[in-house]
């Protein structure tokens, strides 16, 4: 069996959307002295492997929905014939186990709360493309990236690294929650026709392209309000001088959306992912140098 096959389907290029939460939740806890290494680690793990679990389901109920037909993104590797459909069971089942395994230091160290959240990531990564009521099939796909790779995903860190949630967290969970929905906006915006055409309504597909696009103009604003608010509620203006310097990056994205079409978008993609890198990278100097 191919592995890069496997790599390919879990999607690498947009890990970032999982990853980022949990390194920026982690790089604004109040105290350096509350950070744990071990449950940092964990978390990201888990993070990582609810994002492959959410994409595999995705491939596979696309697949078996017609919506991956005659797509314009990147191939996918049960449409394609490189993965069977058994065989993406079997890797989801596995994944699950190992998510739960690595979920058990972190419920041992987070309680309750813990639970509730790893439970509900895997029941809503099944949920955003299976079941009767799909998700991104009737335009909630935005609703469930905001919420579990944006404030759930940073207030769950920032939660496990101090024992508390407070406005800073809420704060950078918003902020990161809509540069995700962007992400999910550009993918809908290039899928456009083919969604339509499988019946998969997103929310681009209910209101249109133009609704696409405001959408992302409205939470890369959202965006950087969001960190201006956690610059002043840290006290520390330097935050937000240090994310504007992500703006010529947005600012192409927002070219992008408005000139390229289709298949084109596909080179957008990964400009998104390098905004929240970047965006990481600058929370981090901002906060530590």
């Amino acid at each position: 069996m191919n592995v890069l096959s496997w790599i390919y389907a879990a999607r690498p290029k947009t890990l970032v959307a999982s990853m980022v939460p949990v390194i920026s939740g982690t790089l604004i806890i109040p105290n350096i002295n509350m950070f744990k290494l071990d449950i940092f680690l964990f978390t990201i793990i888990a993070a990582i492997i609810i994002q492959i679990v959410t994409n595999y389901i995705n491939d596979l109920h696309d697949f078996l929905k017609g919506a991956d037909k005659d797509r314009v993104g990147p191939i996918r590797m049960i449409q394609s014939g490189m993965i069977s459909q058994f065989k993406i069971k079997q890797a989801i089942s596995i994944l699950i186990i190992i998510g739960i395994l690595c979920g058990i230091p972190l419920v041992i160290e987070g309680g309750w709360p813990i639970i509730i959240i790893g439970l509900s990531s895997f029941l809503f990564a099944y949920l955003y493309t299976a079941g009767p009521y799909p998700l991104a099939y009737h335009g909630l796909g935005d609703i469930f990236v905001f919420i579990y790779f944006g404030i759930i995903a940073v207030g769950g860190t920032y939660y496990l690294q101090t024992g508390f949630i407070d406005e800073n967290a809420i704060y950078l969970g918003i902020a990161i929650g809509a540069n995700n929905i962007i992400l999910l906006a550009i993918n809908n915006l290039r899928d456009y026709q083919t969604d339509k055409n499988a019946n998969k309504k997103t929310l681009i597909v209910l209101f249109g392209k133009k609704f696409g696009k405001i959408e992302i103009l409205s939470m890369l604003l959202l965006s950087y309000i969001s960190f201006f608010l956690l610059s002043k509620e840290l006290n520390n203006y330097n935050l937000f001088y240090s994310i504007i310097f992500s703006i010529p990056l947005a600012l192409n994205i927002i070219y992008d959306i408005y000139n390229l079409s289709g298949e084109k978008l596909n080179n957008t993609l990964p400009k998104i992912a390098s905004l929240l890198i970047l965006q990481c990278i600058l929370l981090g100097i901002a906060i530590y140098i």
